[in-house]
C-alpha cells in the first residue's frame, strides 16, 4: 500500500490539509518549452489527494503539454511559519470532461465568482482547459 503524502497525525500536516482544503490561492510553477519557469497564481481545488485547476488556454498549458512537472506553493506562509510546497506531475484532462461547474469548486469559490459576476459555468467559457496535478511530494514546515 503506498504511503500517504500527508501524515494527518503530525500537527504541520493536518494544518497543511485544512488549509489545502480553506486556502483560496495556490502558486502553480511550469516550465516553459526553453527551461525558463514560469509561476501564477491561480484558484484552485484539493479533493484530498489531488490539486484540480481551471486555466485559459495559455502559457501554463503550453508549457505542460511539453514537460508536465510542476510545483504548487499555497499563497500565505504566515510569515515563513506555514509553508506548503507540492511537487507533482499534471494530466490535462480532455476538455469539457470537468469545468469550474463542479459543485465542490462551484460551492468553495461561490462568493468569488458572484463578485465576478460569473458561475461555474460563464467561467468555464474563458478557463476552460482543466489542469489535475498528482502529488508526489509535500513539503511543510
Amino acid at each position: 500500500m503506498e504511503q500517504p503524502l500527508l501524515d494527518l497525525s503530525k500537527p504541520s500536516h493536518a494544518r497543511a490539509e485544512e488549509r489545502l482544503r480553506n486556502d483560496l490561492m495556490i502558486w502553480i510553477s511550469t516550465v516553459r518549452p526553453d527551461g525558463r519557469p514560469h509561476l501564477v497564481p491561480v484558484w484552485f481545488l484539493w479533493d484530498g489527494e489531488n490539486v484540480l485547476v481551471f486555466s485559459k488556454p495559455d502559457q501554463k498549458i503550453r508549457n505542460l503539454k511539453q514537460n508536465p512537472q510542476v510545483v504548487l506553493a499555497l499563497d500565505d506562509t504566515k510569515g515563513g511559519d506555514d509553508v506548503v510546497l507540492i511537487e507533482g506531475v499534471a494530466d490535462l484532462p480532455e476538455h469539457g470532461t470537468v469545468t469550474p461547474a463542479l459543485p465542490a469548486y462551484a460551492e468553495e469559490y461561490a462568493a468569488r465568482l458572484a463578485a465576478y459576476n460569473w458561475t461555474g459555468e460563464s467561467m468555464g467559457e474563458e478557463y476552460s482547459e482543466p489542469i489535475a496535478v498528482r502529488p508526489t511530494r509535500i513539503r511543510v514546515w
